[in-house]
């Protein structure tokens, strides 16, 4: 029998849950097995997404090889980023900082099917804290935490072993060619099931993570140097333009004014001008002089990418975001022409498009009129009567109109209540929480207060008509996919998005008393058209010509 004495030193001996710890901790662990233990945990915990995507492809029954080979090979090629990035002075930070990227990444890409490539990594750069806020959720930190800040803090506190330095450099090499040589391994005995996937199924390869947000890092790093060696002189078009004189004392010789709103995440096959079973534009349909373009898509999947290109010379195949900012978009052109143009905003910002045009911010109370939740775009008609009087004589004028519009993932938030026709809606930012059609009726919600919304333009507009040649014009910047095939949102790589992102609403509203060629606006709505038709149609219906978009064509014919 245990003495008193001796059972109270056997409990002092009793190893406690800290000193278990500690003792791992303190056990130190040669490099290249954490960075194998790193490369397991993240090809396991990060790649929900990659493995959903290729399952709906290659279905497990029927491919246990080939499923088995490309989960070596996800592995292989994880080791080795790792293995090229992770040298022992940085060996932490450089860990740590993966399984970071790898938690925050994986939450949106298995939440909304995102894609980390360039111009998401934009789009998200250039995000304000509203819409950050709005991605936000209790899963998502639920998820950073245990995913992401756990392993982190167990990574920073584990001791790495040291190596002489010809016995690290032998095995950095060994183990580069061991993650090599499994890749091979596994690639060469499905090389056919292999040419069909890299050709046919470019797609699901981006899902990788955090492979992919890596590369598009170090590419948008390497384009933002490639732009650092660019001059900041900006780049001039349409150096030629001209405009024309209207005949005197003709209806032509009215002053112009348009009204451009630019829409944000409305896809066109839930218009229902366009056919869309539900009834989401009942205002605009009572509208005559309506004309609603049903072929027409987008240059870009994201606003980032999309509103500049919506503006600029260069039609959707020459476009290069990265040299946007040094090149005058159309805006320029009218302004220089003596357009009075402005640009009221009520999303994150014009991308670049009006900085050197008037531009008008009505995302604060201190603005915009109408805000409750958020502040609501009927706003940026308030002092429209105002902005329109102070030119004497009367001029022409362009004034744009950029939405919140369908601004996800929080739908519920984008309407005011009594526009809720649709129920029960979504009413979270956690899409893939909800059934599909509860995503779908807060989203048509949300498009039937675009109708009402372009319903006060027109109706705004009506009152000029007799002094002024008036139009307005809508076109989203993007589409939005709502769950098809597990996707959410927008911003995939435009070659391989669906048509939900790409195919966006044109509603022109042109009444009689203008000066457009209305068999020219009948002719092309069933035609195919684009973002690339915006800028000529702006120079045409301002009467400005210019070479540079000469043959360019438009969505309608102005007579002048």
């Amino acid at each position: 029998m245990s003495t008193p004495q001796a059972l109270s030193t056997e409990i002092t001996k009793a190893p406690t849950k800290k000193s278990y710890l500690n003792s791992i901790f303190n056990h130190e662990i040669n490099l290249n097995y954490l960075i194998i233990i790193v490369a397991l945990y993240l090809v396991t915990t990060a790649n929900f997404g990659f493995f959903a995507q290729v399952l709906s492809i290659y279905p497990f029954g029927n491919n246990v090889g080939f499923i088995v080979s490309i989960t070596g090979l996800l592995f292989g090629l994880m080791w080795l980023l790792i293995q090229l990035f992770c040298y022992r002075p940085i060996a932490k930070p450089v860990l740590i900082a993966m399984v970071m990227i790898a938690a925050v990444c994986g939450y949106f890409t298995d939440a909304y099917g995102t894609i980390f490539d360039t111009n998401m990594l934009i789009n998200s750069i250039q995000t304000d804290q509203r819409e950050a806020m709005g991605l936000m959720s209790l899963s998502f930190f639920t998820r950073v935490f245990i995913l992401g800040i756990i392993p982190a803090v167990i990574i920073a506190k584990i001791r790495i072993k040291r190596v002489p330095l010809r016995r690290a450099l032998w095995q950095k090499a060994l183990t580069l060619t061991s993650s090599i040589a499994l890749m091979a391994v596994c690639l060469l005995p499905f090389g056919d099931q292999y040419a069909t996937f890299f050709r046919q199924h470019k797609m699901v390869r981006s899902y990788a993570n955090p492979i992919t947000p890596i590369y598009s890092v170090i590419k948008l790093g390497t384009d933002y140097i490639d732009e650092l060696r660019r001059p900041d002189t900006l780049t001039l078009h349409a150096t030629d333009a001209k405009r024309i004189t209207p005949t005197a004392g003709t209806s032509a010789a009215k002053p112009k004014l348009m009204v451009f709103v630019v829409g944000e995440t409305v896809r066109a096959d839930h218009i229902a001008l366009n056919g869309y079973k539900r009834d989401t534009t009942p205002l605009l349909a009572s509208q005559p002089n309506i004309y609603s373009f049903r072929n027409a898509t987008s240059c870009g999947t994201s606003t980032a990418y999309s509103v500049p290109c919506m503006f600029s010379y260069a039609n959707r195949e020459n476009y290069d975001y990265n040299t946007a900012d040094y090149n005058e978009n159309v805006l320029d052109t009218l302004n220089k022409q003596g357009v009075k143009v402005v640009w009221r905003d009520n999303n994150s910002s014009s991308k670049g498009v009006a900085d050197r045009v008037t531009f008008e911010d009505y995302k604060t109370a201190d603005v915009n009129p109408n805000c409750d939740e958020e502040c609501r775009d009927i706003g940026m008609l308030d002092g429209f009567d105002t902005l329109i009087k102070s030119d004497a004589p009367a001029k022409d004028t362009l004034i744009l109109l950029h939405q919140m519009g369908n601004h996800g993932p929080a739908y519920y938030k984008r309407y005011p209540k009594e526009f809720e026709e649709y129920k029960p809606v979504c009413m979270t930012n956690e899409l893939s929480k909800c059934d599909d059609q509860s995503v779908i009726n807060a989203y048509d919600n949300a498009i039937r207060y675009t109708d009402y919304f372009l319903n006060n333009v027109i109706n705004t507009l009506k009152k000029y008509e007799q002094d002024y040649d008036v139009i307005m014009v809508y076109i989203s910047d993007h589409g939005e996919s709502l769950g098809e095939n597990n996707i959410y949102l927008h911003g995939m790589p435009y070659a391989i998005a669906p048509d939900a992102q790409k195919q966006v609403p044109v509603i022109i509203w042109s009444p009689n008393s203008n000066n457009i060629d209305k068999s020219s606006l009948v002719s092309m709505i069933d035609q195919p058209v684009s973002h690339d038709f915006i800028t000529p149609t702006l120079l045409n219906f301002f009467g400005i010509t210019t070479d540079e978009v000469a043959a360019a064509p438009t969505f309608f014919k102005s007579t002048h």
